[in-house]
Order: structure tokens, then C-alpha cells, then sequence
């Protein structure tokens, strides 16, 4: 018992002193983000305010950026009474970045891609899809902050 104990303790220590950093934050990137235009929708909403946050306001580098975002939802297949099945739920997000002097545009575009079955009930087919959706969201911007922080 005490030699599991001391084992425990042993790893507890050395992974404490590992040197972790988080790897989204502000000191990490290196531009500026002044402002922030997008169509008023909770999922640009959410990257804008997820982008502000993250942005270095020390940095000299300043850019406005231009949000864009849409989902789409198709039916992939079909029962044999012809209902839908399977849907096909996708998430594409453009981004431009316009630096402050207006000389230099960037354009880059996010996609996500998720099939989900169907249900009878649809209350709960709504919550999976707005789950889905989240979980998209949540990617993209991953996504586009490791975008952002490679940018010189």
C-alpha cells in the first residue's frame, strides 16, 4: 500500500513540473484584431467574440475582420417510404482578414462535415442538430485561431 502510495505521489510530481502552457491564448498570437463585421447570427456572434478574446492588443500588426458563416442540411438517404434517414449537416465559415492600411487581404474558408440519423421526434432531431452544430462551431474555431496565430 505504501509503495503504490509513493508511486502516486512520484508521477503526481513529475507531471506537475511538465511545463504545460495553454496553446489558445492571447500572448500566443501576434496580430490585432481591431474589428470584427459579421452578419448578426449566434454562430458568427460566438467567433467574434471567441476572436476578440484571443486577439493580442499589444501587437503592432492590426487587421478588421469580415465573418461569414452558414450551415447547410440535406438529406443523404432515404428510407424505402422515401422519408429521410440520414441527414447531412455542414458548417462553412470565410473569413477575411483586411489589414489597417488596406493594402493586404486575406481570405480563407472553414468547412465542417457530420451525418446524424433521424428520429420520429423531432424536439430532440432540433437539440442533436444544434448540438452538431456547436461541436462544428467549436472546431472551426480551433481552426481559425491556429490560422490566426500563423500569420505574420
Amino acid at each position: 500500500m505504501l509503495k503504490k502510495k509513493f508511486i502516486f505521489l512520484s508521477i503526481l510530481c513529475l507531471l506537475s513540473g511538465c511545463g504545460f502552457t495553454p496553446i489558445f491564448n492571447a500572448s500566443n498570437m501576434n496580430i490585432n484584431i481591431k474589428n470584427v463585421n459579421f452578419n448578426d447570427n449566434k454562430i458568427n456572434r460566438n467567433f467574434a467574440k471567441s476572436i476578440k478574446t484571443f486577439s493580442n492588443q499589444k501587437s503592432d500588426i492590426i487587421y478588421n475582420l469580415n465573418i461569414n458563416s452558414f450551415t447547410l442540411k440535406n438529406v443523404a438517404t432515404k428510407d424505402t417510404k422515401g422519408n429521410p434517414s440520414i441527414y447531412n449537416l455542414k458548417l462553412k465559415v470565410n473569413i477575411i482578414l483586411i489589414d489597417n492600411n488596406e493594402s493586404k487581404k486575406i481570405e480563407k474558408s472553414f468547412a465542417e462535415n457530420i451525418n446524424f440519423s433521424n428520429t420520429d421526434d423531432k424536439f430532440k432531431l432540433k437539440i442533436t442538430e444544434n448540438t452538431l452544430i456547436d461541436q462544428m462551431s467549436q472546431k472551426i474555431l480551433q481552426d481559425i485561431l491556429k490560422f490566426l496565430a500563423d500569420i505574420k
